[in-house]
């Protein structure tokens, strides 16, 4: 098999010189230059009184209570809210940049996390990603509401691997955990930014907190206007590639009846408007629409009849009770949420009415999770919990309209009308324990039984030439699932700043139905068993943080995406196995300078795939499609080396301190499909900024992709055409702030 691991070799020998780089910093990511301020939430900082260049605790939730990083047999990389900001990480697909072995596509707006080559590329009502996200301690099960905005955040944390046994069903490839700031107690205070950037960009911030003792609230506001847009429709003559509306709010109100008792309350609420990765022909080739090819086009330009348009709307509130009952600590998270997401993809990718999908998807989603704590001064820590998810996605409704070559002869359909929804009840008893074994050893075992069921109900009709109708699908069906989940860790202190672990791990993803298509049989449920060993390592009084990991992945029942239509479908594509290195280190080389890196190597191979759908390989001539077999084939969007490098330096001035960041990410490059058919090579992206600040006001200059590289966010083939979006060019631009 063809393997592209010179430029990962040559480029991670290159790095281990200068500190195993990893951008945005991993196990230790908060940088040490801007200390976190998460109190109570993951990713925060522990001061400790050490030499100037001694790297701060970092405190995570990775086992649901608050430890030291150090200490959790887990590869985490924690982030504090002013070092995203400093690398330029500004909503969820933007981790890519900081996390090595992550990948970030994006497809018609839906935003796909990948970690260690484990992650999905389709996109629709009910499909939720292999990578979980939780906000404040609230899952979301839309791929739709992950593009979020990262709005008044205080931490983020990423965990590697599946973590099914404390975080569920759909944390196959690992978790993405986000904590928002709590409000202060106090007079009312906050912040205010203000932000021009090239294509006529305009950004604003307001933070505002204060309150007493008993409740205190604040309110975050973020809002962008990107003016003119990366390229244009040439058949239209209007921009597309921009975000003409960003706007996120949120609101959090900690009530303290009792030195015992606790309540959050958070509201949220988004709302965006855009056409970022518009959809052009793949390499302007011939498609079943235009066997002469389409004419060409810069990377940024499309050429289509419907101008590209998507419109997010999406909220929710949560309430989390937290009770000191003595013995244990009792939390309740109880949560609503609801989104509705209109838009459209003309699949034909030119500008004449052949193929136009217009859905509008709705989602809605309850959560109540219930979780027990025990204290931390035992031998034994435990946690037992119980999580119900309710969920109804659908199309309300999901129009296609076809045309021209789009059309059979042999039977017209010219619309399909698709009106179908699918519901999700499921529920989980879960419970985890670690035991000190004594001899500075401790076991950890944990276990998970999730009952599920999914439901189908809909219909889907087509007409003939535009008037007779035939029904396609009138459903009403249902699947039950029963699936245990485990965790077993050992891990040891040969020293206090030496932690070694071994683990095995049991997770999975749910299976379902596709939407799109409501008459196929569901899919079934994903798995994987995962083993790591590590070590986490800190030397010279602290200044220099060394953690590494290998692993081994054995993944079956795969879910993987295809194209019919112009709509998205999932179905099982067979086994593959997955090992690798993570390596991250963050030095502090003196008080002001400090440098941290990360990288991961990887081999994906699919094992046992036999009907792969093939485009490029077949009999007969593209556009058409074929099965094959895949099997040794590598995993999409799993590349053999990633490589991430940050380096903050802050310089003091007679008022205030100037906070220089550069940051780099690197990739050995990754295929789109289980074919392997097409293939991003080599790149490396780029970023920097400069802050002057003292205690009232900030002044800011950033770029993103300084060096302007252009890569591909996402290549869907079809039967039909292969339609790919890109990712953002060169962006740069100033920021001022005041805090009051």
């Amino acid at each position: 098999m063809k393997r592209d691991t010179n430029f990962g070799v040559s480029y991670l020998v290159c790095a281990a010189a200068l500190c195993y780089p990893a951008a945005g910093s991993a196990q230790t990511s908060t940088s040490p230059s801007v200390p976190a301020s998460a109190t109570g939430s993951s990713g925060s900082q522990t001061p400790q009184t050490q030499s100037d260049t001694s790297i701060q605790e970092i405190v995570v939730t990775a086992q649901r209570r608050r430890e030291n990083l150090q200490d959790v047999p887990i590869t985490v990389q924690a982030f504090s809210a002013q070092s995203l900001q400093a690398s330029g990480v500004t909503n969820a697909a933007d981790l890519a940049r900081v996390v090595p072995g992550m990948t970030m596509p994006t497809s018609a707006g839906y935003t796909l996390p990948h970690l260690r080559g484990v992650g999905i590329t389709a996109i629709g009502p009910g499909i939720e990603n292999s990578v979980a996200l939780y906000v404040d301690g609230v899952y979301r099960g839309s791929s739709s509401s992950d593009a979020m905005a990262l709005n008044n955040i205080a931490s983020l944390e990423v965990e590697k691997g599946p973590q099914g046994t404390l975080f569920g069903r759909n944390a196959t490839g690992g978790l993405i955990q986000v904590s928002t700031k709590d409000p202060k107690a106090g007079p009312l205070s906050g912040s205010a930014d203000l932000g021009y950037a090239n294509y006529q960009t305009t950004s604003g911030d307001l933070y505002l907190t204060g309150g007493s003792e008993l409740i205190a609230g604040d309110l975050a506001v973020k809002a962008s206007h990107q003016n003119q847009g990366w390229g244009v429709n040439v058949a239209t003559g209007q921009d597309v590639n921009a975000t003409d509306l960003d706007l996120s709010l949120r609101s959090k109100w900690l009530i303290r009846p009792t030195d015992s008792t606790k309540l959050t309350v958070i509201f949220d609420y988004a709302d965006v408007k855009f056409s970022t990765s518009a959809l052009q022909n793949y390499g302007n080739t011939a498609n079943i629409y235009y066997p002469g090819g389409t004419p060409n086009l810069s990377k940024y330009d499309v050429d289509l009849d419907s101008q590209p348009k998507r419109h997010l709307q999406d909220g929710g509130v949560s309430v989390q009770l937290d009770q000191d009952l003595g013995f244990a600590s009792f939390v309740d998270i109880v949560s609503y949420r609801r989104g509705t997401y209109r838009w459209n993809v003309d699949f034909d990718l030119g500008p004449n009415p052949y193929s136009i999908n217009t859905p509008v998807q709705v989602d809605k989603q309850f959560t109540d999770e219930l979780q027990l704590l025990s204290r931390n001064q035992s031998r034994l820590t435990w946690v037992v919990g119980l999580f119900y998810y309710y969920a109804d996605n659908g199309y309300d409704p999901q129009i296609v309209n076809s045309s021209g070559p789009a059309v059979n002869p042999l039977k017209p359909i010219t619309l399909v009308d698709n009106m179908t929804f699918q519901e999700t009840n499921s529920v989980a008893a879960y419970g985890q324990g670690s035991l000190d074994l004594g001899f500075r050893t401790k076991l950890t075992v944990g276990a998970r039984y999730t009952n599920e069921k999914r439901g189908l109900d809909g219909l889907q009709m087509a007409y003939l030439n535009g008037v007779v109708p035939i029904t396609l699908a009138n459903v009403d069906t249902s699947v039950t699932t029963h699936t245990p989940t485990w965790r077993v860790a050992l891990d040891h202190d040969f020293t206090d700043t030496i932690h070694a672990y071994t683990t095995y791990n049991r997770g999975f993803k749910s299976g379902g139905y596709n939407v799109t298509a409501p008459a196929l049989a569901p899919y079934s449920p994903e798995k994987l068993d995962a083993y790591e060993i590590g070590l986490k390592t800190q030397f010279f009084d602290r200044s220099v943080t060394l953690n590494t990991a290998g692993f081994y992945y054995n993944y079956s029942n795969i879910q993987v995406s295809r194209f019919i239509n112009g709509s998205p479908q999932v179905y099982n594509g067979g086994a593959a196995e997955l090992y690798g290195l993570d390596t991250d280190l963050t030095m502090r080389i003196t008080e002001r300078f400090s440098v941290t890196g990360g990288f991961e190597l990887l081999h994906t191979e699919f094992t046992n795939f036999p009907n792969a759908d093939f485009f490029n390989g077949c009999a007969t001539p593209y556009p058409t499609v074929c099965s094959l077999s895949a099997t040794g084939k590598q995993l999409p969007q799993a590349p053999n080396a990633s490589v991430t490098v940050n380096v903050d330096y802050r310089i003091p001035l007679r008022a205030g301190e100037l906070n220089l960041d550069v940051n780099s990410s690197s990739s050995s490059g990754y295929f789109f499909a289980p074919n392997n058919e097409d293939r991003q090579g080599p790149y490396t992206l780029v970023n920097g900024s400069a802050q002057w600040a003292n205690e009232q006001y900030q002044f800011s200059v950033w770029a993103k992709n300084i060096t302007n590289v252009i890569v591909p966010i996402s290549v869907n083939q079809a039967p039909s055409a292969t339609a790919v979006g890109y990712a953002a060019p060169r962006t740069f631009g100033v920021t001022v702030g005041v805090k009051f």
